[in-house]
């Protein structure tokens, strides 16, 4: 039987993104912070075939009329509790990148090809990695 996942909001996520918008305003400035939400899923781990450490989806209008978010991130809270805070910053890092800031309520794919920046400046597999900078307190350049 399946279980269904429980859900807890990730309070630290939506601080971090705060931080780097300030941080990197022009990578990450027109992104509207208020608009973004976390969850993590508290019942169960991500198994290891499934190969996103987290997923991000955005709410078009007319829908997003009626919502107060337009951007949501869900992940399993056993990923984001095993990362140090420089590996968190990048997941968050990734995931502000994704959002279209052109098209309200689009986000780009998780791939390599639409996640280019993140490989460029981090490496392959950079959210498994431990050396890494931490976006806060290091000056990172993107690399586009």
């Amino acid at each position: 039987m399946q279980v269904k996942p429980v859900y807890e909001e990730i309070p630290d996520f939506l601080q971090m993104a705060v931080r780097l918008v300030e941080k990197y305003p022009d990578r990450f400035g027109r992104i509207e912070v208020n608009r973004l939400i976390a969850y993590g899923i508290t019942n169960k781990e991500r198994k290891e075939d499934k190969g996103k450490v987290y997923g991000i989806t955005g709410e078009t209008e007319p829908q997003s009329f009626t919502n107060s978010k337009t951007y949501f991130v869900e992940m399993y809270m056993s990923d984001w509790d095993a990362r140090s805070e420089a590996a968190r910053l990048l997941i968050v890092a990734s995931a502000l990148s994704r959002i279209d800031v052109d098209n309200p309520g689009k986000v780009f794919p998780l791939d390599y090809k639409d996640q280019t920046v993140m490989v460029k400046t981090f490496g392959a597999e950079w959210e498994n990695k431990s050396d890494i900078p931490h976006l806060l307190n290091d000056r990172v350049e993107f690399n586009d």
